[in-house]
Protein backbone atom coordinates (compact mmCIF):
# COMPACT_ATOMS: atom_id res chain seq x y z
CA UNK A 1 0.00 0.00 0.00
CA UNK A 2 2.80 2.54 0.10
CA UNK A 3 1.88 4.15 -2.97
CA UNK A 4 -1.46 4.89 -1.44
CA UNK A 5 -0.28 5.82 1.52
CA UNK A 6 2.03 8.65 -0.70
CA UNK A 7 -0.93 9.53 -2.26
CA UNK A 8 -2.46 10.13 1.13
CA UNK A 9 0.10 12.14 2.47
CA UNK A 10 0.09 14.80 -0.27
CA UNK A 11 -3.55 15.02 0.23
CA UNK A 12 -5.46 16.90 2.10
CA UNK A 13 -37.36 -2.37 -0.40
CA UNK A 14 -40.64 -3.13 -2.13
CA UNK A 15 -39.88 -6.79 -1.02
CA UNK A 16 -41.74 -9.77 -1.95
CA UNK A 17 -44.95 -11.37 -0.32
CA UNK A 18 -47.31 -9.12 -1.55
CA UNK A 19 -50.84 -10.44 -2.29
CA UNK A 20 -53.70 -8.49 -3.71
CA UNK A 21 -57.21 -8.59 -2.04
CA UNK A 22 -60.35 -9.13 -4.48
CA UNK A 23 -61.35 -5.36 -4.73
CA UNK A 24 -64.26 -3.56 -5.51
CA UNK A 25 -65.08 -1.84 -9.49
CA UNK A 26 -64.96 1.72 -8.31
CA UNK A 27 -62.57 3.51 -5.69
CA UNK A 28 -63.98 2.84 -2.11
CA UNK A 29 -65.93 -0.13 -2.79
CA UNK A 30 -62.98 -2.84 -1.67
CA UNK A 31 -64.87 -5.99 -1.18
CA UNK A 32 -62.51 -7.51 1.68
CA UNK A 33 -60.20 -5.68 3.86
CA UNK A 34 -56.62 -6.30 2.45
CA UNK A 35 -52.76 -4.87 3.61
CA UNK A 36 -49.90 -4.27 1.62
CA UNK A 37 -46.72 -4.70 3.08
CA UNK A 38 -43.19 -2.71 2.33
CA UNK A 39 -39.97 -2.63 4.13
CA UNK A 40 -37.64 0.29 3.56
CA UNK A 41 -34.07 1.12 5.29
CA UNK A 42 -34.78 3.60 8.25
CA UNK A 43 -34.36 6.81 7.86
CA UNK A 44 -33.64 7.59 11.27
CA UNK A 45 -29.93 8.11 11.98
CA UNK A 46 -30.27 6.59 15.62
CA UNK A 47 -31.48 3.17 13.86
CA UNK A 48 -28.85 0.33 12.81
CA UNK A 49 -30.59 -0.86 9.14
CA UNK A 50 -28.34 -4.00 10.02
CA UNK A 51 -30.70 -4.59 12.09
CA UNK A 52 -33.88 -2.49 12.52
CA UNK A 53 -35.58 -2.06 9.49
CA UNK A 54 -38.75 0.10 8.82
CA UNK A 55 -42.19 -1.48 7.48
CA UNK A 56 -45.22 -0.01 5.84
CA UNK A 57 -48.62 -1.38 6.19
CA UNK A 58 -50.85 0.09 3.05
CA UNK A 59 -54.63 -0.72 3.82
CA UNK A 60 -57.62 -0.74 1.44
CA UNK A 61 -61.10 0.87 1.88
CA UNK A 62 -62.23 -1.99 3.20
CA UNK A 63 -59.29 -2.10 6.04
CA UNK A 64 -60.84 -1.24 9.98
CA UNK A 65 -57.65 -2.71 11.87
CA UNK A 66 -54.90 -4.22 10.91
CA UNK A 67 -52.58 -6.84 13.16
CA UNK A 68 -49.09 -7.95 12.63
CA UNK A 69 -46.66 -10.25 14.05
CA UNK A 70 -42.83 -10.86 13.63
CA UNK A 71 -41.47 -14.53 13.89
CA UNK A 72 -38.40 -16.58 12.72
CA UNK A 73 -38.94 -16.92 9.04
CA UNK A 74 -38.39 -20.95 9.67
CA UNK A 75 -40.86 -20.95 12.64
CA UNK A 76 -43.85 -19.37 10.42
CA UNK A 77 -43.06 -21.78 7.62
CA UNK A 78 -42.76 -24.62 9.96
CA UNK A 79 -46.35 -23.61 11.22
CA UNK A 80 -47.94 -23.00 8.41
CA UNK A 81 -47.01 -26.50 6.71
CA UNK A 82 -48.27 -28.56 9.98
CA UNK A 83 -51.24 -26.34 10.54
CA UNK A 84 -52.13 -24.33 7.42
CA UNK A 85 -52.32 -20.95 5.95
CA UNK A 86 -55.64 -19.82 8.32
CA UNK A 87 -54.13 -20.90 11.08
CA UNK A 88 -51.48 -18.51 11.03
CA UNK A 89 -53.67 -15.77 10.13
CA UNK A 90 -55.59 -16.73 13.37
CA UNK A 91 -52.08 -16.87 15.59
CA UNK A 92 -51.18 -13.51 14.09
CA UNK A 93 -54.38 -11.63 15.31
CA UNK A 94 -54.11 -13.71 18.56
CA UNK A 95 -50.79 -12.76 18.98
CA UNK A 96 -49.87 -9.67 16.82
CA UNK A 97 -49.60 -6.09 17.52
CA UNK A 98 -53.00 -4.35 16.58
CA UNK A 99 -53.21 -0.97 15.09
CA UNK A 100 -56.68 0.96 13.77
CA UNK A 101 -57.16 2.60 10.14
CA UNK A 102 -59.74 3.88 8.53
CA UNK A 103 -59.97 2.60 5.45
CA UNK A 104 -57.39 3.18 2.55
CA UNK A 105 -54.71 4.12 4.42
CA UNK A 106 -50.66 3.79 5.08
CA UNK A 107 -48.60 3.77 8.61
CA UNK A 108 -44.66 2.93 8.94
CA UNK A 109 -43.47 1.24 12.06
CA UNK A 110 -39.57 0.92 12.88
CA UNK A 111 -38.92 -2.96 13.73
CA UNK A 112 -35.87 -3.15 15.43
CA UNK A 113 -33.06 -5.50 16.59
CA UNK A 114 -33.55 -8.08 14.47
CA UNK A 115 -30.98 -11.24 13.60
CA UNK A 116 -31.35 -13.55 11.31
CA UNK A 117 -34.59 -14.17 9.10
CA UNK A 118 -37.77 -12.81 10.15
CA UNK A 119 -40.84 -12.43 8.69
CA UNK A 120 -43.41 -9.62 8.99
CA UNK A 121 -46.58 -10.65 8.27
CA UNK A 122 -49.96 -8.63 8.81
CA UNK A 123 -53.59 -9.34 7.98
CA UNK A 124 -56.16 -6.72 7.99
CA UNK A 125 -59.83 -6.71 9.14
CA UNK A 126 -63.07 -5.01 9.61
CA UNK A 127 -64.22 -7.78 11.55
CA UNK A 128 -63.48 -10.55 9.46
CA UNK A 129 -59.92 -10.58 8.69
CA UNK A 130 -58.25 -10.30 4.92
CA UNK A 131 -55.79 -12.77 3.71
CA UNK A 132 -51.55 -12.39 5.06
CA UNK A 133 -49.37 -10.40 3.51
CA UNK A 134 -45.55 -10.15 4.50
CA UNK A 135 -42.03 -9.28 3.60
CA UNK A 136 -39.09 -10.40 4.83
CA UNK A 137 -35.61 -9.22 6.62
CA UNK A 138 -32.20 -10.66 7.36
CA UNK A 139 -30.69 -9.02 10.40
CA UNK A 140 -27.05 -9.30 9.99
CA UNK A 141 -24.48 -10.34 12.69
CA UNK A 142 -20.74 -9.57 12.54
CA UNK A 143 -17.20 -11.27 13.31
CA UNK A 144 -14.06 -8.86 14.12
CA UNK A 145 -11.40 -9.53 11.41
CA UNK A 146 -8.96 -7.25 12.44
CA UNK A 147 -8.59 -3.49 13.58
CA UNK A 148 -7.22 -0.34 11.57
CA UNK A 149 -7.74 2.63 10.28
CA UNK A 150 -9.90 4.07 7.96
CA UNK A 151 -8.34 7.18 5.80
CA UNK A 152 -11.56 9.78 4.71
CA UNK A 153 -10.18 12.01 1.49
CA UNK A 154 -13.22 14.24 0.43
CA UNK A 155 -12.80 17.91 -1.18
CA UNK A 156 -15.55 19.37 1.39
CA UNK A 157 -14.28 17.53 4.64
CA UNK A 158 -10.65 17.59 4.09
CA UNK A 159 -8.41 14.51 5.22
CA UNK A 160 -9.66 12.44 8.29
CA UNK A 161 -8.73 9.19 9.54
CA UNK A 162 -10.80 6.94 12.44
CA UNK A 163 -9.93 3.45 13.99
CA UNK A 164 -12.31 1.78 12.66
CA UNK A 165 -12.60 -2.71 12.05
CA UNK A 166 -13.11 -4.74 9.69
CA UNK A 167 -15.86 -7.22 10.39
CA UNK A 168 -16.94 -10.01 7.99
CA UNK A 169 -20.92 -11.13 8.55
CA UNK A 170 -21.55 -14.27 10.17
CA UNK A 171 -24.24 -15.38 7.61
CA UNK A 172 -22.43 -14.20 4.41
CA UNK A 173 -18.72 -15.12 4.04
CA UNK A 174 -18.61 -12.73 0.68
CA UNK A 175 -20.15 -9.55 3.12
CA UNK A 176 -17.44 -7.42 5.09
CA UNK A 177 -17.90 -3.85 6.47
CA UNK A 178 -15.95 -2.03 8.09
CA UNK A 179 -16.96 -0.84 11.08
CA UNK A 180 -17.07 2.99 12.16
CA UNK A 181 -15.29 3.99 8.86
CA UNK A 182 -16.87 7.80 9.24
CA UNK A 183 -16.92 7.36 13.31
CA UNK A 184 -18.54 6.01 15.88
CA UNK A 185 -22.07 4.06 14.25
CA UNK A 186 -21.43 4.94 10.47
CA UNK A 187 -20.11 1.37 8.72
CA UNK A 188 -19.38 1.00 5.46
CA UNK A 189 -20.16 -2.14 3.50
CA UNK A 190 -18.15 -4.27 1.17
CA UNK A 191 -20.46 -6.83 -0.92
CA UNK A 192 -17.20 -8.99 -2.65
CA UNK A 193 -17.29 -9.99 -6.12
CA UNK A 194 -16.27 -13.00 -8.14
CA UNK A 195 -13.31 -10.60 -9.92
CA UNK A 196 -9.50 -9.34 -9.67
CA UNK A 197 -7.36 -6.63 -9.98
CA UNK A 198 -3.97 -6.68 -9.84
CA UNK A 199 -1.04 -3.52 -9.36
CA UNK A 200 2.34 -2.87 -7.84
CA UNK A 201 1.04 -3.80 -4.22
CA UNK A 202 -0.16 -6.97 -5.42
CA UNK A 203 -3.75 -8.60 -6.52
CA UNK A 204 -7.37 -7.63 -4.90
CA UNK A 205 -10.27 -8.53 -5.03
CA UNK A 206 -12.96 -6.42 -6.55
CA UNK A 207 -16.51 -5.20 -4.31
CA UNK A 208 -19.29 -3.09 -4.17
CA UNK A 209 -19.99 -0.61 -1.44
CA UNK A 210 -24.12 -0.12 -1.12
CA UNK A 211 -24.94 3.15 -0.09
CA UNK A 212 -24.48 4.40 3.39
CA UNK A 213 -24.97 7.24 5.66
CA UNK A 214 -21.74 9.63 7.20
CA UNK A 215 -22.25 11.92 10.17
CA UNK A 216 -20.92 15.05 7.30
CA UNK A 217 -23.30 17.35 6.05
CA UNK A 218 -21.97 20.25 2.98
CA UNK A 219 -23.40 23.99 2.71
CA UNK A 220 -23.12 24.34 -1.58
CA UNK A 221 -24.53 26.95 -3.90
CA UNK A 222 -27.63 26.04 -4.38
CA UNK A 223 -28.17 25.77 -0.47
CA UNK A 224 -27.92 23.53 2.67
CA UNK A 225 -26.53 22.23 5.12
CA UNK A 226 -26.89 18.83 3.19
CA UNK A 227 -26.18 15.37 4.64
CA UNK A 228 -23.43 13.54 2.67
CA UNK A 229 -23.86 9.90 2.26
CA UNK A 230 -21.57 7.33 -0.04
CA UNK A 231 -21.98 4.61 -2.37
CA UNK A 232 -19.78 3.12 -5.28
CA UNK A 233 -19.93 4.83 -8.51
CA UNK A 234 -21.31 1.77 -10.34
CA UNK A 235 -24.36 2.88 -8.26
CA UNK A 236 -24.34 5.93 -8.51
CA UNK A 237 -24.08 5.93 -12.41
CA UNK A 238 -26.48 2.96 -13.12
CA UNK A 239 -23.64 0.49 -14.30
CA UNK A 240 -22.07 -1.84 -12.89
CA UNK A 241 -19.59 -2.17 -14.76
CA UNK A 242 -17.52 0.58 -13.43
CA UNK A 243 -16.77 -1.10 -10.52
CA UNK A 244 -17.01 -4.88 -11.73
CA UNK A 245 -13.53 -4.61 -13.66
CA UNK A 246 -10.47 -2.58 -13.76
CA UNK A 247 -11.72 0.32 -14.74
CA UNK A 248 -9.91 2.86 -12.29
CA UNK A 249 -13.46 3.43 -10.36
CA UNK A 250 -13.18 0.23 -8.63
CA UNK A 251 -13.01 -0.93 -5.16
CA UNK A 252 -10.34 -3.24 -4.15
CA UNK A 253 -9.34 -5.21 -1.21
CA UNK A 254 -5.67 -7.20 -0.68
CA UNK A 255 -4.29 -10.27 0.75
CA UNK A 256 -3.65 -8.49 3.48
CA UNK A 257 -7.31 -7.22 4.09
CA UNK A 258 -6.29 -3.48 3.22
CA UNK A 259 -8.29 -1.77 0.98
CA UNK A 260 -9.12 1.38 -1.21
CA UNK A 261 -12.38 2.92 -1.72
CA UNK A 262 -13.64 5.24 -4.91
CA UNK A 263 -16.43 6.67 -2.81
CA UNK A 264 -19.41 8.88 -5.11
CA UNK A 265 -20.06 11.33 -2.41
CA UNK A 266 -23.60 12.10 -2.81
CA UNK A 267 -25.39 15.18 -1.00
CA UNK A 268 -28.92 14.74 0.05
CA UNK A 269 -30.90 14.44 -2.89
CA UNK A 270 -28.85 17.06 -4.79
CA UNK A 271 -25.99 14.51 -6.79
CA UNK A 272 -22.53 13.06 -6.59
CA UNK A 273 -20.80 16.28 -5.62
CA UNK A 274 -16.87 14.30 -5.48
CA UNK A 275 -15.45 11.16 -6.77
CA UNK A 276 -12.00 11.23 -7.77
CA UNK A 277 -10.48 11.09 -4.31
CA UNK A 278 -10.17 7.75 -2.85
CA UNK A 279 -10.24 6.68 0.93
CA UNK A 280 -8.61 3.45 2.66
CA UNK A 281 -8.44 1.26 5.07
CA UNK A 282 -5.64 0.06 6.59
CA UNK A 283 -5.18 -2.73 8.98
CA UNK A 284 -3.26 -2.64 11.97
Amino acid sequence: MKKLLYSFAAIPLLLFGACSADEGTEPGTDSYPAVTVYSYQPSDPDLNPDNDITVRFATNSAAREVYYLVEKSDDVRSFIKDNGEDAYVKRIIENGEKFSVDGADSKDINVIDQHGEVMISAVASNGTPGKRNYVTFVGLDWEDVLDGTFYIQQSFIGTQSTLATLQVCTTDESLYRVNNAFGEGYPVKLELLDAYGEDADGVYQLFRVPEANTPFSVNLSSGGPYELWIQDIGYWQGNASFVTSVSGYENGIYEDKSAFFQFAWMAGNIGCVSYTTPSYFIPD
